[in-house]
């Protein structure tokens, strides 16, 4: 197999290049506004993937997976500048689709659990959908266009995704930033997460391409906690006396709306492929392993 990762400079394309790379495979990653050595540049308003990623690397033998992570991601963003944002997340995507589709390519795409709009949670994949905000509508919008016009596709929806490197920036380095500064974590009051390594996203990725899965699947950890216990456990993995409050959705003051419950069953995703999702507590412990030593007085 070979690998074309759009939007490898983020925390989570990110990490499947590396993981994809570290089994060997051949892989290009892309970056739209970074400089990070080895990636290609490649903006989605202003390019056209034959233009960036030379047609010889999809007129292979081997099958080419490509896996769109590049996205407005900041919600809040979504909803202030519309425009931009529906032409990246959407319009931009769809014309990625149809240029890899057209190149060859089978698409993989990643979408989220606030499709849903946190009512109920752990919602499986035949659930029916509530998209909570305009970043959840724009997912909907490329997820209705795969089903219809590239039903080889797959889709793999995703909840809260954490890592083990204290350098990449997600929940646990949150967490760390405000323990190390002596701040209380500040937390949603009753969000319900189901957090999942960034690592097993990664290696389900690989397996649902070897395997050839298309369609829909909710890619989530099995456990799921309430924001503020994962944080508690998280500080106390640490050795830390925990110092977690809790607010009201509402008093965060976010432009668009959020999913309470947002947690995921992802058994159908297990079912197929046999991974073994990797538990908080061995999360936890790979990332204190990995913080640099503390110097000595």
């Amino acid at each position: 197999m070979k690998f074309l990762i759009v939007g490898a400079s983020g925390f989570i394309g990110g990490n499947i290049l590396a993981h994809v790379r570290s089994l060997g495979f051949e892989a290009v990653g892309t970056q739209a506004r970074s400089r990070r050595e080895g990636l290609v540049t490649f903006d989605l308003l202003r390019h056209r993937i034959a233009d960036r990623v030379d047609r010889s690397f999809f007129q292979a033998t081997e099958p080419v997976h490509v896996l769109i992570c590049a996205v407005v991601s900041n919600m809040d963003l979504c909803l202030t500048d519309r425009a931009t944002a529906h032409a990246v997340n959407v319009e931009k995507t769809i014309q990625l689709i149809d240029d890899v589709t057209a190149l060859g390519a089978k698409t993989t795409f990643l979408s989220t659990c606030f499709v849903f709009d946190g009512q109920a949670g752990y919602y499986n994949e035949d659930a029916p959908l509530s998209p909570v905000n305009e970043y959840a509508r724009h997912k909907v919008e490329v997820e209705d266009y795969l089903r219809r016009r590239a039903p080889g596709s797959l889709v793999m929806r995703l909840e809260k995704i954490v890592g083990d490197n204290p350098a990449e920036n997600h929940f646990l380095t949150q967490c760390y930033k405000s323990i190390s500064e002596n701040q209380p974590i500040v937390c949603i009051e009753g969000s319900v997460l189901s957090p999942t390594w960034v690592n097993d996203v990664a290696r389900g990725f690989v397996m649902a391409c070897e395997l050839g899965l298309n369609g829909m699947f909710h890619v989530s950890n099995s456990e799921f906690f309430h924001r503020d216990e994962l944080a508690r456990q998280f500080c106390l993995a640490l050795g830390k006396s925990p110092n977690v409050v809790t607010k009201p959705l509402a008093e965060f003051h976010f432009a668009d709306k959020r999913a309470l419950k947002s947690y995921l069953d992802g058994s159908r995703f297990v079912q197929k492929t046999g991974l073994h999702f990797t538990p908080m507590r061995e999360v936890f412990h790979q990332f204190i392993r990995r913080l640099p030593p503390v110097p000595p007085n």
